[in-house]
């Protein structure tokens, strides 16, 4: 049995169909990594600052090519592990689907079928893991060429292969130049404690400098201009922005609720203290 899948990035005839197609064969033990097989590595290149780009527009005008060696500084590829995983949890899917099968039409049941639901219970445990690690800085999920070690080590092990991929490149900001380690690799444990609690307090001092903010620049407005306007439109405009900054960086749904409501409540305060003050002196 064959199935036919549009690949993520492709060109387009102009009668609107897809050019190129991800063709798989069920019966080939290989359709699971022929799915992902253009995400495995990708292209990725420095992104040019304007600086950069000024003098590539002077290149251009006055026909001066870039050299080899400069566009190889630019240029490097990214290898994402989590695709990896994700090629393992399709082949644990196919595998215990099949298990399934086999405990259902068959007389007897096939043997080693809860530790494959294990494995693939595991499997995505460590997938969600390895999702939650992207949103730190250094995703140890990925060899990136951005990274100046990265870059030489991808230069090593790509080589001249690197010509056979098709996806698109990618550009990103930040480009190392020079060797720069970490110093979570180099450090002791000791170290990199006291370097992760330094981290997490300066983090911890800029939520508690945003929080007095939003409680004390709308109580400032409302002191300093005592009018029911003012109050409302201040309240309205500090809950949204509020609103707005946990739906960033807050992922459940009650958790987004609960603080702003509480916010909104405690400015809410402030508006009846401003309406009492204004009808006393009214």
């Amino acid at each position: 049995m064959r199935g036919v899948f549009a690949p993520q990035s492709r060109s387009r005839h102009e009668d609107g169909e897809a050019a190129g197609r991800v063709r798989i064969d069920f019966r080939d033990d290989r359709w699971q990594l022929d799915l992902n097989l253009h995400n495995i590595i990708t292209r990725i290149s420095k992104q040019e600052s304007w600086q950069e780009l000024l003098r590539a527009k002077w290149h251009d005008i006055i026909g001066e090519e870039k050299t080899y060696k400069e566009h190889e500084k630019a240029c490097s590829y990214r290898i994402h592990f989590v695709v990896l995983q994700r090629i393992y949890l399709t082949q644990l899917r196919e595998k215990l689907a099949r298990r399934a099968v086999d405990l259902r039409f068959k007389a007897r049941p096939p043997s080693g079928w809860t530790d494959t639901l294990r494995e693939y219970i595991q499997a995505l445990q460590d997938y969600d893991y390895m999702e939650k690690r992207s949103l730190l800085p250094r995703d140890p999920f990925y060899v990136s060429g951005e990274r100046y070690l990265d870059r030489m080590l991808l230069k090593d092990i790509v080589g001249g292969r690197g010509e056979q991929l098709e996806n698109e490149t990618s550009a990103v900001g930040h480009w190392e130049s020079e060797a720069t380690e970490p110093p979570s690799l180099r450090d002791t444990r000791r170290d990199n404690y006291h370097r992760s609690w330094t981290h997490g307090f300066h983090r911890r001092i800029g939520v508690a400098a945003v929080a007095g903010a939003f409680l004390i620049a709308p109580m400032w407005l409302m002191v300093l201009h005592n009018t029911l306007y003012t109050a409302l439109v201040s309240t309205t405009v500090f809950v949204a922005v509020f609103g707005l900054m946990s739906a960033i960086y807050i992922n459940s749904h009650m958790e987004v609720m609960s603080p702003t409501a509480a916010y909104a409540a405690v400015l809410v305060v402030f508006v009846g203290l401003t309406t009492e003050t204004s009808r006393k002196d009214g």
